[in-house]
């Protein structure tokens, strides 16, 4: 299939020019952006509004050579991630770390450069919105990760504001419940039967 034939989605394209604008594609041909930032920004990016189709859920996974904790991920963006790649438009590099964790990277093909030249401005605007920052509006708020203490945050280089990004925090999420009952597991009159 010729990915410049077929059309993508919003989500789609939010996320291939995130994975692009990550990775600098046209500057550095051989920059991948790692798994689990991606995942931090993707979930940064559903808390502030993009990706409205995309949900997600507190998922064990294996964590910065930190053995598995439970993350924020999303499954609608995973899902994604592998349909942009069987469609051509990224690649992916797997490595093994020296804790023999595995580590997947992705960027976006060359046969993604007509794609991404044909994306709307208010896909490309919305997204860049993720590295403005909220307190001086300079577009120099980027992730950092501390590893030692399993924290994400934007870190703005110019005015030093930070926004903590809570990817290994499981959320609290109210919810009510009633009981249900099938009839076959319900009270039963019994019919006594004569046996003479």
């Amino acid at each position: 299939m010729n990915p410049e034939d077929v059309e993508l989605t919003i989500e789609q394209k939010e996320l291939l020019y995130l994975i692009s604008r990550l990775t600098d594609h046209h500057n550095c041909p051989d920059t991948w952006v790692k798994e689990t930032p991606l995942q931090a920004l993707m979930f940064h990016a559903i808390r502030k509004g993009l990706f409205n189709d995309y949900d997600y859920a507190p998922i064990s996974s294996s964590f910065l050579g930190q053995g598995r904790k439970f993350v924020n991920i999303s499954k609608e963006g995973e899902d994604d991630l592998g349909d942009l790649r069987e469609l051509g438009l990224l690649e992916t590099i797997r490595l093994s770390s020296t804790k023999y964790d595995y580590i997947t990277g992705y960027r976006p093909t060359t046969e993604s450069a007509k794609q991404l030249s044909e994306l709307p401005n208010e896909i490309k605007s919305s997204i860049d919105t993720l590295f403005d920052c909220p307190e001086c509006n300079e577009p120099a708020f980027n992730l950092v990760i501390d590893v030692g203490s399993s924290s994400f945050f934007m870190k703005c280089k110019s005015c030093s504001y930070n926004e903590d990004i809570p990817l290994v925090e499981p959320e609290d999420v109210s919810y009510s419940t009633k009981a249900y009952f099938f009839k076959s597991l319900g009270k039963h009159r019994t019919i006594g039967e004569d046996n003479k």
